[in-house]
């Protein structure tokens, strides 16, 4: 069974890619990665000038993320996940997972750090996004075990309604508030939206 399909089925937790999408499975040690997850279609410039800054913050090795699952989606299909895999050729290496929330993803890749943007920090806190059984006092205690394992979150600002939402203005609970580090404003914002592009693609 080829190994994407694996995956797609559980019967394998994760791949990883190679920069010439050749597949890797000798690391074992993931804290030595800055891991950028979301659903890049498509990649574009924002994701790369973002990742670009997170490099500089966090010194980490740069590694993309896709998952068959996410939260507020349906599960991508297995001919649209090949294709957004081919976007990364030469350009990063990849990691596909089946993980559609970062707890999941944050066990999977212990103490790696994850590039995000302000629009995913809202939603790191937010019920809906976990399980029934997930009150926000588990939910925190989830990300004060993640705290222990060094995993940590390097945040990109993102204008969303007209306000500019980082660390500065969105809650995060004191006890895990050193996990999370901003990059400045001056530095990094983002206004871009890959459904955005896709509109614009479908205009030209």
């Amino acid at each position: 069974m080829d190994n994407l399909k694996k995956l797609q089925n559980n019967k394998i937790n994760y791949l990883h890619y190679d920069l010439g999408l050749s597949l890797i499975n000798n690391v074992t040690d993931y804290s030595q990665y800055l891991i950028f997850s979301g659903s890049f279609n498509p990649i574009h410039e924002g994701h790369l000038e973002l990742l670009k800054c997170g490099i500089d913050l966090s010194g980490k090795k740069p590694i993309f993320e896709i998952s068959f699952k996410n939260v507020d989606k349906p599960d991508l299909l297995f001919e649209e996940i090949s294709k957004r895999i081919k976007q990364f050729k030469i350009i990063s290496e990849l990691l596909v997972t089946n993980e559609a929330t970062f707890l999941g993803k944050s066990i999977l890749f212990k103490g790696a750090d994850f590039l995000i943007g302000g629009d995913t920090l809202i939603r790191l806190f937010d019920n809906k996004y976990y399980n029934s059984e997930m009150n926000n006092k588990k939910i925190i205690d989830q990300f004060i075990y993640l705290k222990n394992s060094g995993t940590k979150f390097v945040v990109g600002g993102r204008t969303i309604d007209n306000k500019f939402v980082n660390v500065d203005n969105v809650f995060i609970p004191d006890q895990i508030k050193d996990m999370f580090t901003g990059i400045p404003r001056e530095v990094f914002e983002s206004n871009m939206a890959s459904n955005k592009i896709r509109s614009q693609i479908k205009k030209d």
